[in-house]
């Protein structure tokens, strides 16, 4: 007879100060928590949860109109198969910029860029951003921003295939 699975293994966290203080301040808004060992535990089931629930992610991104084809190439050379792109104005930090026409100098309040939607596997998504952060830097302030949101569902159209299976 085979020995019964052992239901209490101990794993060992070493994690900064800082964690530990978070970890505390969110126990306290609970009323069953009795260790922090029990809120850690109740963390990471809630983070499991969440990636089985929502496994897929929604990458918004602001880039410089003229990197968008670079940024394009890249993903699609990452295996990212629909990307969505908008011609939008908008500013930052920068607060527009100043141009010059005819002789005459004036402010332009919003600055082109290019908004890019692209859906993607939580699988994918940490290469993804390391491919639009790598293509679309210049250094410059005024590169764009990069916005990433819990996907909890697609549909394919045409074929009613829905999740993961819709995105590739």
């Amino acid at each position: 007879m085979s020995e019964p699975e052992k239901l209490d293994q101990r794993i060992q966290l070493v994690a900064s100060k800082e964690f530990g203080q978070k970890v505390d301040s969110w126990r306290r808004t609970q009323s069953d928590l009795p260790s922090r060992s029990e809120a850690i535990r109740r963390l990471v089931y809630l983070g499991l949860v969440h990636e089985e629930e929502h496994p897929m992610r929604l990458i918004t991104a602001i880039v410089r109109p003229h990197k968008y084809g670079a940024v394009r190439d890249a993903l699609s050379e990452l295996g990212v198969t629909g990307i969505t792109a908008s011609q939008v104005t908008g500013f930052g930090r920068q607060r527009g910029q100043t141009e010059t026409y005819r002789g005459a100098e004036y402010e332009v309040k919003e600055v082109p860029k290019i908004k890019l939607e692209v859906a993607v596997p939580s699988t994918l998504l940490e290469d993804a951003l390391k491919v639009i952060i790598d293509t679309a830097e210049t250094g410059k302030i005024g590169d764009g921003k990069i916005f990433v949101t819990s996907l909890s569902g697609a549909v394919r159209i045409r074929t009613g295939e829905r999740d993961e299976k819709a995105l590739m």
